[in-house]
């Protein structure tokens, strides 16, 4: 059974493994670059901490929407072409296409972090470069595998990329939100209305990972125990990683295909 896990997996990287992949991040990369260099001309003070966090930043981002596209589109041309239905004509099960997705995952975000791991390590130091890219690594896998439960559920690109990034951003953002929500109130002197929104967006958040579940670009900046960041963002990750399988699981069991 492991032995065809492998297999599987094998041949999914096959399709995820393209020259398009390798163009895309190569022009990322050096985009970075050189968008790092002009901000290097323009800052004042801390310009080598003001180009690493913007190199790193610039990566992150980038990179997130790049692993997105290529996990749901993946996923999407094995609905195109009737893959699903191949497949279960195999002695296969279906939590084995799940767990051959979470190894293909794990293989692309380990590809896509390791130029930014040299770019992070040559513009700050080593220490901060593997904090970086680990914790990246960390954060690109949980976004991918929420990208996989969208686009098994919504089984199309758009809807599933326009999701996930939704969630991701409000995650992001969840500090700002809290804080905002808790001013509003404040302000309008603990208005029902307030008090209820306040409420809602609390429960929301209180279901969706956390600013801890992200690599922290105040590394560049401070003097932080990066081993115990790390330790948080990977406590964050595994939890919510198990809970977004086990909903994949849940939802392509559900799934009826024509075999």
């Amino acid at each position: 059974m492991f032995a065809q896990t492998i297999s599987l997996f094998r041949y999914l990287m096959l399709g995820i493994m393209s020259r398009r992949l390798f163009v895309l991040l190569s022009v990322l990369v050096l985009a970075a670059i050189l968008c790092g260099s002009f901000i290097d001309e323009l800052a004042i003070i801390n310009s080598k901490a003001v180009v690493s966090a913007f190199i790193a930043d610039f990566l992150r981002y980038s990179l997130a929407l790049l692993a997105l596209l290529m996990v749901a589109t993946n996923v999407a041309e094995d609905y195109e072409s009737r893959q699903f239905e191949r497949l279960l004509t195999m002695p296969l099960a279906r939590w084995q296409y799940i767990a051959a997705q979470t190894l293909v995952i794990c293989c692309l975000c380990l590809l896509l972090v390791l130029p930014v791991s040299l770019l992070v390590s040559f513009y700050s130091s080593a220490a901060i470069g593997f904090y970086w890219a680990t914790a990246l690594w960390l954060e690109l896998f949980l976004l991918s595998l929420l990208g996989l439960l969208a686009i098994l559920s919504l089984e199309k690109i758009p809807q599933a990329v326009f999701f996930s990034l939704a969630i991701y951003l409000l995650a992001k953002l969840s500090g700002l939100i809290t804080l905002m929500l808790a001013e509003s109130v404040k302000l309008s002197e603990g208005s029902v209305a307030s008090r209820t929104i306040e409420f809602i967006f609390g429960s929301i958040l209180y279901v969706i990972p956390g600013t801890d579940s992200f690599a922290e670009s105040d590394v560049f900046f401070d003097n932080i125990d990066l081993l115990a960041t790390l330790g948080d963002q990977l406590f964050a990750v595994v939890i919510y990683a198990f809970f977004i399988l086990a909903v994949c699981l849940i939802d392509f069991y559900r799934k009826e295909f024509n075999i």
